[in-house]
């Protein structure tokens, strides 16, 4: 089975060389061991966990201006959208980080904020902004398939940017249960994520599909953005131009 190549990774400097070298290899790496049939899930989500938390500190400096990250503006303009003039609606955004999103978010006059992620370094910086109302630590299990949060009916909108299906450890269909749970009926999931990672072969739509099924959700149709990331060297992926996002919105019944 391949291995994750992060020898060095605690001895380097945090800064944009080295997340280039180890970040987005490591990234990577899980989807192309999920592609294989050949992934660990808790060593995939271990990797990418100490990269999140080597890179803390600097990691809204790096991904903004060297790998020019529009998915949290993207989403908060999602947000906008769907919330209109609803600023007390409650927020719920899943793989928080440092807390990007929710600063944009917050721009467009919405400020209940909450936030939920597996990196406690993250989750510190995001403290510090004084983004979020609430900041809840994943015990980080594979896959996100617990929320392990007891807030039934709590949620107006779930957000989450740059998050889902990045890897097969990171959260996916099988986290959309429990999200549903804790959302009001009437309420949505928002994703934006990379136009790529709903392309890999691991994902289980079929999970979804039962959702919708058993009357739990109702999945509306992907909207494709421009612009998702700007510096395209990272990853080649649309011809030369700035890859593709998706907006995906999922109604909760």
């Amino acid at each position: 089975m391949p291995r994750f190549n992060l020898q060095g990774l605690e001895e380097s400097a945090a800064d944009s060389a080295s997340w280039t070298r180890f970040a987005h290899p490591t990234f990577a790496e899980g989807r192309n061991q999920a592609r294989s049939g050949n992934c660990n899930l808790q060593e995939d989500f271990v990797a990418q966990q100490k990269v999140y938390d080597h890179f803390a500190d600097v990691y809204d400096l790096i991904a903004v201006e060297n790998d020019g990250y529009m998915g949290p503006k993207i989403l908060a303009d999602e947000t906008a959208i769907l919330l209109g003039d609803n600023t007390t609606a409650k927020i719920l955004d899943v793989g928080s980080g440092t807390g990007l999103s929710g600063d944009e978010i917050l721009k467009k006059g919405y400020s209940c904020i909450d936030a939920f992620d597996s990196s406690k370094p993250s989750c510190e910086v995001a403290q510090k902004k004084g983004v979020y109302d609430r900041i809840f630590l994943s015990k980080g299990c594979p896959k996100g398939s617990e929320l392990q949060l007891n807030l039934d009916n709590t949620y107006d909108l779930i957000v989450s940017a740059g998050t889902f299906w990045v890897t097969p450890s990171y959260p996916g269909v099988d986290m959309f249960e429990e999200m549903a749970r804790i959302v009001k009926p009437g309420g949505q999931i928002l994703i934006v994520v990379n136009q790529e990672y709903v392309q890999g072969e691991w994902q289980n739509w079929d999970k979804l599909k039962d959702l919708e099924k058993r009357g739990v959700l109702k999945v509306r149709e992907v909207k494709v953005v421009p612009n998702y990331r700007m510096n395209v060297s990272i990853s080649n992926t649309n011809n030369g131009n700035p890859p593709n996002g998706v907006a995906m919105i999922y109604d909760i019944l």
